[in-house]
């Protein structure tokens, strides 16, 4: 009986050591902040994995499309992202986390090509990585291959979403 028990425990392990290794490494990805038009809100915090962020600021503009946008260099492909913001409208600081799918690096890593109005395709494709928080708390993650609508063969997939919790601006 121990000749089937050891094998098959040690098969398991290998199971589970390989369905929670993490998310490979992406050699170039665009990271931005993004909320509702018309929402001014200062982010304090973009921060992902409690290991590396993305300088934060004043955005008013434009849920699922890279607002400011900052270029990241060999850096894992997140699994969460803290974000923390103010809310001016509301005079509430909203903070939290959301728990990005795993399935964002290979979505990262296999993005099609897209086309300009000008009929010139992109073939060299970098993955954007959008972090959207809305007016009452939403968060959303996203990660699209431009930065933007209004290009053929846009595409736009969400890889998390969360409510954040708030305190009032004192």
């Amino acid at each position: 009986m121990d000749k089937f028990i050891k094998p098959l425990f040690s098969l398991a392990c290998a199971l589970l050591i390989a369905g929670c290794s993490s998310t490979g490494k992406i050699d170039y990805m665009v990271v931005s902040g993004s909320t509702d038009e018309g929402n001014d809100i200062f982010a304090t915090l973009i921060e992902f994995d409690g290991r590396w962020s993305v300088p934060a600021g004043a955005m008013s503009c434009c849920r699922a499309t890279a607002g400011a946008m900052v270029g990241v260099y060999e850096q894992k492909f997140p699994e969460k992202v803290e974000v923390e913001w103010l809310d001016k409208s509301e005079n509430r600081i909203y903070y939290g986390e959301v728990t990005i799918d795993k399935a964002g690096y290979k979505l990262a890593k296999s993005l099609p090509t897209f086309t300009l109005s000008t009929g010139e395709v992109f073939k060299e494709i970098k993955p954007y990585l959008i972090i959207g928080m809305g007016e009452t708390g939403e968060i959303k993650v996203w990660i699209s291959n431009t930065p933007s609508a209004g290009f053929t063969g846009r595409v736009l997939h969400e890889l998390g979403s969360g409510q954040a919790q708030w305190r009032e601006n004192n």
